[in-house]
């Protein structure tokens, strides 16, 4: 497969210079157009500011992802101040990626804790796969920051490797933080209800609002929901305007677009993967993931979209939104950032961000702590969101969970990343 003309210059350049990289833009071309509902322009998107970074970003990805351990990658971190290290190689499940900064055990000998964020891939994408596209190497290397990825993101693996990371490296227990893309997102929502008092925070891409059951369809207990619900792990997510399983707006539910059929193009195909071995994979239902919630006949899908998000307000001590007032959006909304979200945020606001806006609002508990927030990215798929890793640190990085007492507090003090508590203090 060739790429198509309708392909962004820079992309259609490589064709004679590089068969082999021309084919990987090209499979990132064609899963783009397939994983959406419908609506995108995924031509405009690719020829944009949007597409300039992307492929810079997947040059990144072409670039290490056949040789994940050599040289070259590591070179790359090295310039950026960071060390990269791959653990349990052994086998392509077992293997997780730590991502370091260069100074952290001249700064550990001085009584330095780093923050650790863990980052999920999306099914059955490999860690090389998702290692630059959000950007999250940048945080790392500006923020100083800790950075693991797991090829196995199942909750119980997730708590090994922090517990094992706690023991190795030098973690600030109290700024453990989880960001995950599609079924990555669904792994970090399993994670924080097993254990939501060792976790601080997290960010989900390309998710439903609220689901009753994790990865495999385990449903969560009450125990466990209660359990979320005293704890406080303030939520963040971010999707696409044009998501292909239609999470925006949150008032209009829509089944799952038919994607019509599987990829054309693999991009690059590790030979230790085999989708029979994955842990992750759904082995109690009919999709490789797990299933997705809809509404019963005899309910107004509207309605009980918006329930489904006051499932999560009420998860976080946040007030309900108004049905009513949501149901309106539906037709006649007031405003685009309300027909786009779908709901009213206690503040709102549209950035634009790599040349496409980014629809924001912020919702606060009753103690007057923004702890949600949701975003919608103008005419986007179903992937990584390349802003995802400076929103979510943005939002993340705010949040602490006090040792003492096991409470989330917003915490601006002075902290080896923010040396000169240089943090906008939320607006209360």
């Amino acid at each position: 497969m060739t790429i198509e003309a309708t392909a962004p210059a820079r992309w259609e350049s490589v064709r004679d210079q590089d068969p082999d990289l021309s084919r990987k833009f090209a499979a990132q071309l064609d899963e783009l157009r397939l994983a959406h509902n419908g609506g995108a322009d995924i031509e405009a998107l690719v020829d944009g500011e949007y597409g300039r970074l992307l492929t810079e970003r997947l040059r990144l990805t072409f670039s290490f992802e056949q040789d994940p351990t050599g040289t070259a990658v590591e070179e790359y971190y090295r310039s950026l101040g960071l060390r990269r290290q791959v653990f349990e190689n052994s086998d392509y499940y077992t293997r997780w990626l730590l991502i370091t900064p260069l100074e952290l055990e001249t700064e550990a000998a001085r009584g330095t804790r780093y923050p650790v964020l863990f980052v999920n891939h999306g099914g059955h994408q490999s860690i090389s796969t998702d290692e630059f596209t959000a950007g999250f190497h940048e945080i790392a290397a500006r923020e100083r920051i800790i950075v693991a990825m797991l090829q196995d993101t199942n909750w119980q693996n997730t708590e090994r490797v922090l517990d094992r990371l706690i023991e190795l490296f030098p973690v600030d227990t109290e700024r453990v933080y989880l960001a995950g893309e599609s079924q990555g997102g669904y792994q970090v929502t399993s994670t924080f209800f097993r254990i939501p008092e060792r976790i601080t925070a997290v960010l989900t891409c390309g998710n439903d609002i609220w689901r009753d059951w994790d990865n495999v369809n385990e449903p969560f207990t009450e125990d466990e929901l209660r359990r979320v619900h005293d704890a406080v792990v303030p939520f963040m997510q971010i999707n696409g305007q044009y998501e292909a399983s239609s999470f925006a707006p949150v008032n209009d539910w829509a089944p799952r677009k038919d994607w019509g059929r599987p990829r054309a193009l693999e991009g690059y195909h590790d030979p230790r993967r085999d989708d029979e071995r994955d842990p992750t994979r759904n082995v109690n239902g009919p999709r490789r993931f797990s299933n997705q919630p809809e509404p019963p006949a005899d309910v107004d899908r509207h309605e009980w979209a918006v329930e489904r998000l006051n499932r999560r307000m009420g998860s976080l001590s946040c007030r309900p939104r108004d049905v009513a007032t949501c149901l309106e959006y539906v037709d006649a909304p007031d405003s685009e950032l309300h027909r786009v979200l779908g709901f009213p945020g206690d503040r709102e606001r549209t950035e634009v961000l790599h040349g496409v806006k980014h629809w924001i609002a912020d919702v606060d508990d009753t103690e007057g702590r923004n702890v949600f927030r949701y975003v919608v990215v103008e005419n986007a798929p179903h992937a990584w969101p390349l802003a995802a890793g400076v929103l979510g640190w943005d939002f993340l990085k705010r949040f602490r969970r006090d040792s003492s007492t096991g409470r989330i507090v917003v915490d601006d003090r002075p902290t080896p990343t923010n040396p000169h508590n240089d943090v906008q203090e939320y607006s209360r």
